[in-house]
């Protein structure tokens, strides 16, 4: 009211609350939302499932715009919005805390893309095990050295362009390390340049009594199958 001419501003005694004012509040209420203190007296006309709208005001949303654009602090169901800023799909097997932090560093991972720094950031953000990515060239075969069948033995050395990725999940249960298999091989196939070729080893607990076994709980026979 204090915005308009005087003869608007004029109050009759008899009548304090003019219909002017009155008009003008609806449309206050709509743009700076209903103060707190003067909230109980109004809430008991609206509905329960309306009264969080009729709370809040334009004014209040727009203050706190920033947020949605926020990886920590927007809504769930506005992520996949986001992620599409970022040129990223989010994975359906990730929590909602994990595509946070992997929307909040994505941006500034991509500046190393292409890398082993960027493919262990990346399982280290999407994957619940300990990720590391050895791409050291793997030497030839060397009796007494490299000799070991089925470990380190490799005829004339190791594929070209060839890289390793180990996950370590000792806390994790056979059911758990395979779905974090499952997400690890599909960041890898996205993240690893095309002409590159690897293998994931899985280190998670195996059978030892009195340790690891109990059948159908933590009992693993040998490496879980990729």
């Amino acid at each position: 009211m204090e915005y308009l001419p005087a003869i608007y501003q004029e109050v009759d005694a008899a009548h304090p609350k003019t219909f002017l004012g009155q008009l003008l509040l609806a449309f206050e209420k709509v743009l700076l939302g209903i103060e707190e203190e003067k909230a109980p007296t109004k809430l008991a006309m609206i509905e329960p499932s309306d009264r969080a709208i009729a709370i809040e005001g334009l004014a209040e949303e727009i203050a706190r715009l920033h947020r949605l654009f926020d990886p920590l602090a927007t809504p769930d169901e506005f992520l996949p919005w986001l992620a599409g800023w970022a040129a990223l799909t989010l994975r359906s097997e990730l929590s909602n805390s994990r595509k946070r932090k992997l929307l909040a560093h994505i941006i500034s991972l991509y500046r190393i893309r292409g890398t082993r720094k960027y493919l262990e950031e990346l399982l280290t953000l999407c994957v619940d095990a300990v990720a590391t990515v050895a791409d050291t060239e793997l030497p030839a075969l060397q009796v007494g050295v490299h000799s070991t069948t089925d470990s380190d033995t490799y005829i004339g050395g190791g594929a070209p362009y060839f890289f390793r990725v180990t996950l370590v999940a000792p806390l994790l249960g056979p059911r758990e390390v395979q779905a974090q298999v499952k997400i690890a091989h599909a960041i890898v196939e996205l993240a690893k340049p095309a002409h590159t070729i690897y293998e994931l080893d899985v280190i998670s607990p195996k059978l030892q009594l009195g340790i690891s076994s109990t059948v159908g709980e933590d009992t693993v026979l040998g490496a879980p199958a990729a």
